[in-house]
């Protein structure tokens, strides 16, 4: 008898109640594990976008260096694209002058040409889903002689397969170092900060150059977006990496 009842026992299983139970907890640890999952994901995809920056950096001197010209790291502003492919400000690559030659050869000062025309020597690539380049927040390091002008040029150019675009850029002479845009010797040029930042495409509340931050920073009536990250470009060329808010958004003395 008492085998006849435990068997019955072991038969019913478990009640409703217990199942739902069950549901809830792997929905709430379904549910924390995605975040966790979401939240890593965008701090490599902006540290994978600040990889590649750099290394595009690198390639531009290198390219300036070999090939005794000018070049220019660029960043593609098309604010009207708003695809599921949109490259408005993720299509990056380097351009190099291809300097005229014989009487349509003009120096400016530097031993180089400036006539000529601007070619990509290797193809454009886009930063990772989800970062974008931030010009309203790249802006130059504070400096003590109080020079305060922005280093990143902006134009209208030819890039293959695309047509006529408008273009933010940096740019770097014949020796790999990082000029003012109109590469005038004769301009002081300042430390410039490259921001990237995690955001969509969207005019929303706190969106600037038509991308919406993630997330954002709230101080007083300043809005920044959160997680942010980039590169600082000395006149040199060389590059320091900005891994904190607070590097990235260092304020003006």
């Amino acid at each position: 008898m008492n085998m006849k009842k435990m068997s019955r026992q072991i038969k019913k299983g478990f009640t409703l109640v217990e199942l739902l139970v069950v549901i809830a907890i792997l929905g709430v640890v379904m549910t924390m594990a995605a975040g966790v999952l979401r939240d890593a994901g965008k701090g490599r995809g902006i540290e994978s976008g600040v990889d590649l920056v750099e290394a595009l950096v690198t390639e531009a001197r290198a390219t300036a260096q070999g090939n005794d010209t000018y070049t220019r790291l660029f960043f593609v502003a098309d604010p009207k694209d708003t695809s599921s492919k949109s490259i408005h400000l993720r299509y990056v690559g380097v351009q190099m002058l291809r300097k005229g030659e014989g009487k349509n050869a003009i120096s400016d000062g530097t031993n180089v040409a400036r006539e000529g025309k601007w070619v990509m020597p290797t193809a454009g690539v886009l930063l990772p889903p989800g970062v974008f380049f931030s010009p309203t927040f790249s802006k130059p390091l504070p400096r003590e002689d109080g020079v305060t002008e922005t280093m990143i040029g902006q134009e209208v150019t030819m890039l293959p397969g695309r047509g006529r675009v408008q273009i933010y850029y940096v740019e770097f002479d014949e020796r790999g170092r990082f000029v003012s845009p109109t590469a005038d010797p004769l301009n002081t040029t300042c430390p410039q900060r490259l921001v990237l930042i995690n955001g969509r495409l969207s005019n929303g509340r706190y969106s600037t150059d038509g991308v919406s931050p993630t997330d954002v920073i709230k101080e007083g009536r300043e809005v920044r977006p959160a997680g942010a990250k980039g590169i600082c470009l000395w006149p040199s060329g060389d590059v320091s990496l900005l891994r904190t808010e607070e590097q990235v958004f260092q304020d003006e003395r």
